[in-house]
């Protein structure tokens, strides 16, 4: 198999070929898709059997939406082919011209002209329903002259009343399930409007491809048409879940990808890239910024006339109010007839503090084109992880289960949603930061009923010390008493805040009589946060103490407390 030569001019040395250059249609599918943040490159892959010598490969139905100068053309073939420069153009239509949308379309007017004929059929019951009704009346009270006398036996009465009350009661069935037919063409109705609004382009336009080939003979080949197109994103998210008993977590990626490009991708090799072609390649250039003096225009008097103050406060408004050149140019050009914009997808912001990967989806991957979040596996993380039971009493007597996990491996992971799974139950969600290989993270798990927790005041006073110079002071004492009701022992994390100073006129010290000792002061550089740290059997009880003291110049107030 031979790759085809690209050339802006056609090799002559090629056998001989017509006069004439020919056009080929060519029947198209999307086959591959790399996702970045707020675009897409898709790969669409045909195969035809094209005669000798020069012709045109024409690709149809190309989506407005694509970006142009990214269209690329490439393929393979037994012969020598030559591809020359791909040209595009706009081609204009009556109806909408994606695929899924131009259904929709059409399904939604047959609907709609359904409900037409329901309406006339219902209006036909109820006008031969009036009749029947009017038929009745005359009956029983002969009153009618254009109807001819009845002279009916009791009998007959009986058997005329019936028929007539039978085919009333028909037409009323057959109203009724007509009602019916038209409550459920509206539903139907109803689903494909909010199709629509979520697939909803406007387009009747599309691009036209067209490809020069020169092909030495008949063969037959495979082509390669590619293209950045906007209207898809995607975002990582993860699954993290948790087996309690043996304190091990299993950490998988997915990509959601979701598009709104006109076009379902089914069954495609799909890619997904942290790059950011958006973000462009090159430095801006630099310009000098000018500055110069800026003398207002004299104001020349009036002759003959003299100006009252409000006149020129007036002027002085008016000519303070007036833009300059550059502004009214602006303001020109804002009066021109507004251009519409075509309407853009959020799209995810994938922070990746520098990493740029791809991430291939293993398998054919499927997207529908109406904006729906599809879910694709993307792998598993090697993670080291342990559990940890963590208390803050001053926040909540509740303990939570805690992950503390440790990335291994060459692959990191990108900010992202997580969903928490505890023993294969759903808990919730939560957020991961970036993380790179040797990082350390937590995941809380939720609340742990099996440890009990119950904090106590022990001292709140304030006082004054000093014998020349008074400082008013504020101590105050806690003690928190935890117990494991697990069956097996935990890892215990209990963590308080102690005040921390911005003045150097606050004085704040731990009291040393009334703290449990072993804590970590200013965890993490994070000033005032304390931890304990200790692993407790099962049924064990044990309690942390906190004591501190604040002093500050009498007299001066202080907030935080």
């Amino acid at each position: 198999m031979r790759r085809i030569l690209f050339s802006m001019m056609f090799f002559s040395a090629l056998t001989a070929v017509p006069a004439f250059a020919e056009d080929i249609d060519v029947t198209s599918e999307i086959k591959a898709a790399t996702v970045y943040n707020d675009r897409a490159t898709l790969t669409r892959k045909a195969v035809i059997d094209v005669p000798a010598g020069a012709h045109n490969l024409v690709f149809t139905g190309i989506p407005l939406r694509i970006y142009t100068d990214s269209l690329r053309v490439g393929g393979s073939a037994q012969a020598d082919v030559v591809f020359g420069a791909l040209s595009h153009k706009r081609e204009s239509f009556e109806d909408y011209v994606v695929p899924k949308e131009k259904e929709l379309n059409a399904q939604l007017l047959s609907l709609q002209d359904q409900v037409k004929v329901y309406n006339a059929e219902k209006s036909a019951l109820k006008t031969a329903q009036e009749f029947l009704q009017n038929i009745g009346k005359t009956a029983a009270l002969r009153e009618n002259e254009e109807v001819a006398k009845l002279e009916l036996s009791p009998d007959e009465w009986a058997a005329a009343a019936d028929g007539l009350s039978a085919k009333m009661a028909q037409t009323m069935k057959e109203s009724i399930g007509i009602d019916i037919k038209i409550r459920d063409t509206n539903d139907k109705i109803r689903k494909i409007q909010n199709d629509l609004r979520q697939l909803r382009t406007g387009n009747k336009q599309n691009y036209i491809v067209s490809v020069p080939f020169e092909a030495a003979q008949a063969t037959r080949l495979t082509v390669d048409l590619s293209y950045q197109i906007s209207g898809v994103s995607w975002q990582p998210i993860y699954d993290a879940r948790l087996d309690v008993k043996s304190g091990k977590m299993d950490l998988v990626q997915y990509g959601q990808v979701w598009q709104q490009t006109g076009e379902d991708w089914d069954d495609i090799e799909l890619t997904l890239s942290t790059a950011q072609p958006s973000r462009g390649a090159t430095l801006p250039d630099l310009y000098p910024s000018w500055l110069s003096i800026y003398a207002p225009p004299k104001m020349q008097a009036m002759s003959g006339i003299a100006m009252s103050k409000r006149s020129m406060n007036e002027m002085a408004s008016a000519y303070s109010a007036a833009p300059m050149m550059d502004d009214m140019a602006e303001a020109d050009m804002a009066m021109e007839a507004p251009v519409e914009k075509e309407v853009v997808m959020q799209t995810a912001q994938i922070n990746t503090e520098g990493f740029v990967g791809e991430y291939k989806i293993t398998g054919p991957a499927t997207v529908t084109s109406d904006g729906t979040k599809a879910k694709l596996m993307i792998g598993a993380f090697d993670i080291d992880s342990s559990l940890q039971v963590q208390v803050k009493p001053q926040l909540s007597t509740d303990a939570f289960l805690v992950a503390k996990t440790t990335l291994k491996g060459e692959a990191p992971i990108l900010p992202g949603q997580v969903s928490l799974f505890r023993d294969g139950a759903y808990i919730g969600q939560s957020y991961m930061q970036m993380m790179r290989p040797g990082d350390e993270d937590e995941l809380s798990f939720g609340i742990d009923d099996n440890v009990v927790v119950k904090r106590n005041t022990l001292m709140d006073e304030r006082s004054e010390e000093g014998m020349i110079t008074k400082d008013s002071v504020i101590e105050r004492h806690y003690v928190t008493d935890i117990q494991n009701l697990h069956k097996e022992a935990i890892n215990l994390a209990v963590l308080e805040t102690v005040p921390a100073s911005k003045d150097e006129r606050i004085r704040v010290e731990i009291l040393k009589d009334h703290t449990s000792g072993g804590y970590e002061a200013d965890l993490e550089n994070v000033k005032g946060v304390t931890r304990w740290v200790m692993d407790v059997k099962p049924q064990e009880k044990t309690q942390v103490k906190l004591g501190w003291r604040v002093k500050w110049p009498k007299g001066e107030n202080i907030s935080g407390l």
